[in-house]
Order: C-alpha cells, then structure tokens, then sequence
C-alpha cells in the first residue's frame, strides 16, 4: 500500500516557521496556526481541509524559494568542522534535527538570527548563492562570504548576474549570447577573486561587463517596454475592430429595418392616423391597436406618439426635439412618410371635390350629396359647409366657377380648384391613378344600371381611372366580365365557378 504523501516535513516546518518576512509577505501565513498546531502535514491529515491541501501543493515550491533568500553564510564564521570522530559529540543541524560534522553557520538577513545547519540542509533550503559560498569557502578560502559581502557591497548587481536563471529572458534570442557571455565573464571574475584571501576588489576586471549589464538590462525595459506597447495598441486596435463591426451591424440592421415592408407598412399606419390629426386620446387608442416591427424595444410608445400627433397638429412637421429617446432616422422617416400622405391625401381631396361638383355624371342626386358629405366629414372639408359644394356644382362655365372661387372665403379651397380648372377649362374628370377594392365597389353600385352596355361601363371607367397599363387592363376585363354577369338571367355564380375548374383543369 502506497504511503501517503507528506506536505510539510518537520524541517520545513522549522525552515517556514523561522523566515519570519517571507512567511508574512507569502501565501504561507495563511497556514501560520497549521504549522504551530502540527510538525508534520500529510495529504491524509484528518485536520486539513481540502481548500488548505491544495494551497500547500500549489505554493509549497514558492515558500522554499521566498525563504531561501532570507538567509546567508555567517561572514565570521561560515563554517566548523567537528573534529571528534564520536557522532554523540557533534552538534545537531537546527532544522531537521540530525547530527553534522560539518557545521555551516547560517544567519537571517533581516533580525541577524543564526542557525547551525548541516550541509544537506543547505543544499536544500538555502539559495543558490549561498550554496555557491558554502562550496567555495569549503574547498578554497575561510574567509569567502566575508570578501563576497564587500563586493556586493560595491556591486549590488553581481548576485542578480550569477544567479538570476535565465538572465534578461525578456530579449530577443539574437541578444542571448551577450547575456550568457556577461554571466560567464562575471561568474569567472569573481570566482577567481573568491579562492584567495584578498582585499582587493575586482572592480576594475567587472566594470565592463557590469557596464554591458547595465546597458542590456535597458534593452529588457525597453524590449518589454515595446511589446506592452504593442500589445496595448494590438488591444486598441481589436477593440476598434470589435467597435466598428458593431457600429457597421447596427448600421446594416437599422439599413435593413428601414428596407423592410413591414417598417414601410408601420410608418404608412402611423401616417395615415397623423395627417388625421385626431385628439391624442384617440391617437393612442388607434396607436395600441398597431405592431411594432421591431421586437423588445420598439420604435416608440403611446405618450411619445400623442406628443408627434399634436406637434404635426401644430406644426405640419414631424421634429420632436425633446424626446431624447427617439431614433433621429426614425423620426425622419415618419415625418417624411406623413407629409407625402398628407400632401397625396389633401390632392385626392381638392380632386374629389372637382370631381364631386363637375366632373363626375351623377345619375342620382343621392348619390352625389353622400360624395359631399363624406369629403365635408375630413379635416379639409371643415371650414366648408355643404351649401358651398351645391352652390359651385350648379355652375356649369369655367368663367362662371373662377369668377365664384375668386370670391371665396376659404383660400385652400379657391387655390386648389383655380390650379385644376386652369388643368381642366373643359371640366373633365380628374383621373386616379389608385383605386381600392371599396372604391371599385361604389363605381360599380353607380355605375352598373346607368350603362347601357359593357363597352359604356369600361368607358366610364377609362373616363374616372388611369392605372398602370396591365392592372387597368385586369380592370377592364373584371368588368366586362361583372357587367354580363351582372346581367345575365342566368346562374353567373355557377357559370364561374364552371369556368374555375375548366381553367384549373
């Protein structure tokens, strides 16, 4: 059976515990209570919780590290070797409680703490420069750390350049074999300088290679400098991307909205209940009753669209500076819809007033005065009264008619009919170009019994209605068709739907 695995041994306990600033400065003080409370933690502890087991694996490599550089070789006394060859006379290393021969006395940089450690405990706790010192004071010179201490002291940077791996690993691989060539050359000098007992520094044999030092480590801050630089214009650059993407989206979108049949369709409604300048309890009602093309937000609500009634009301114009929160293409767009509406509804109205008084054959007189009525009950027909249109329908001579319009209180109405009588002096009808299904409906119910044949029938209706050549050519046989029907004695009901299922067949 596998023994469980051990994550702190009593002497990196003892180690943690004893580097008392890395201990602060580290994740390690989080376990501070664990390591006074127990010498030994095992992955299997019953008293650790899995949160604290796996800070301890993940950081354990990083505690070593950070309390390796709190300690070094005590400069008077780096090292005693016991010279009684009796185990019982030999000191015990301080951390992990064995007896040593070789004695190396270590001291906390920061409160001058000494230990006595052996040499396999600072081959494992301790950094790599003071292994470097406990094996070159051992073999060479006594008094090694000592004269170490006075050259960094000089040359705070050497320590960095020999045991700093990798050096500078921020540059480029083109600038590496300088690197290693500053390492080398240092490493060489003062390893030389450290295998005799001297007081000489070697400042002088450094200075060129501490000088290039110097000048690659710029490099790195300059190297690294420029990569953050590019990277944060790389970010700048995927954000202004990202931006404009979103930016030419929205564009495309709101582009394609605007297109669409069903945001013409939802401004034509809009219009058509605007140019009709309602009171706004009646526009919103008619408003709720609308879809939105646009789903979540739509375009706007009840409230902005009473104020966009009574501005137009006012105004003519469609401009609602002061709400915000309306798109200014939308805005645009119903403004610019509303006004053709308006401007197409107010010609329909003056032409069906000509139309009503001179251009149309009324067979029923009935017929003509519910013409007058319905034009009267629109916003145009308001400052009218039906005694006007009879008075104007009885005169039969452009003279007479201009010369009536001239005295007319009602300028709309003498500015539009003068402009149409100048078009048509011989008072023909104002021909459409539209034609609703309702409205080919009244031209039939008036029409039908006054023509004496179908070809009578198509010729009014040429007469009234100017479409497109294929939709007036569809018209014109729907009625010769409606008009034998219509006619007919016989079941036209069962003929049709005989002739249906011939053309089907």
């Amino acid at each position: 059976m596998a023994q469980p695995t051990t994550l702190i041994t009593p002497a990196e306990n003892r180690f943690f515990r004893l580097s008392e600033q890395a201990r602060r400065q580290t994740t390690l003080k989080q376990i501070n209570r664990l390591l006074y409370d127990h010498v030994t933690v095992k992955a299997d502890s019953d008293f650790l919780q899995p949160t604290v087991r796996n800070l301890i694996m993940h950081d354990h490599a990083d505690w070593l590290t950070a309390c390796s550089h709190e300690w070094q070789l005590l400069a008077s006394l780096p090292y005693v070797i016991n010279q009684n060859d009796d185990r019982q006379a030999w000191q015990h290393c301080e951390l992990c409680h064995k007896p040593v021969r070789y004695e190396y006395h270590v001291q906390n940089k920061h409160d001058q703490r000494e230990l006595v450690v052996g040499s396999e405990c600072v081959k494992k706790f301790m950094n790599a420069e003071t292994r470097y010192l406990m094996v070159i004071t051992t073999e060479e010179n006594f008094y090694a750390v000592a004269q170490y201490q006075r050259l960094t002291a000089q040359a705070p940077t050497v320590p960095t350049i020999m045991f700093t791996k990798p050096l500078l690993p921020q540059l480029p691989s083109d600038w590496q074999p300088q690197v290693r060539q500053v390492q080398t050359t240092t490493n060489t000098t003062v390893t030389t300088y450290l295998r005799r007992r001297t007081t000489a520094l070697p400042l002088t044999e450094l200075r060129p290679t501490l000088t290039t030092y110097d000048q690659l480590v710029a490099q790195e801050k300059q190297v690294i400098a420029d990569r953050v630089a590019t990277t944060k214009a790389q970010a700048q650059a995927a954000q202004t991307q990202v931006r404009q993407a979103a930016q030419t989206a929205a564009v495309n979108a709101e582009q394609q909205l605007r297109t669409s049949p069903a945001y013409q369709r939802y401004l034509r409604q809009l219009a058509t209940i605007i140019v009709l300048r309602p009171e706004r309890s009646l526009a919103r009602e008619k408003f709720s009753e609308l879809n939105s093309p646009v789903k979540g937000r739509p375009l706007l609500n009840a409230y902005q669209f009473g104020v966009i009634v009574a501005e137009y009301a006012q105004t003519g114009q469609i401009q609602v500076r002061r709400l915000a929160m309306l798109k200014r293409d939308f805005v645009q767009d119903l403004n610019q819809v509303t006004q053709q509406l308006d401007q197409q509804q107010t010609t329909r109205f003056y032409d069906d007033v000509f139309n009503s008084c001179w251009g149309w054959t009324y067979h029923q007189q009935a017929a003509q005065i519910s013409d007058w009525q319905r034009l009267l009950s629109t916003r145009w027909g308001q400052v009218l009264a039906l005694a006007d249109l009879q008075a104007l329908a009885a005169l039969t001579t452009s003279t007479t008619i201009k010369a009536s319009l001239e005295r007319h209180p009602a300028s709309a109405l003498k500015t539009a009919l003068l402009a149409r009588l100048t078009a048509q002096p011989d008072l023909a009808p104002i021909v459409r170009t539209r034609l609703s299904k309702a409205e080919l409906r009244q031209f039939c119910d008036r029409e039908l019994a006054a023509s004496a044949s179908a070809s009578v029938f198509v010729t009014t209706f040429d007469r009234y209605y100017q479409l497109k050549a294929a939709r007036q050519a569809m018209y014109r046989e729907t009625l010769t068709y409606y008009y034998v029907a219509q006619h007919s004695s016989a079941d036209h009901q069962a003929a049709l739907a005989q002739l249906q299922w011939l053309l089907k067949s």
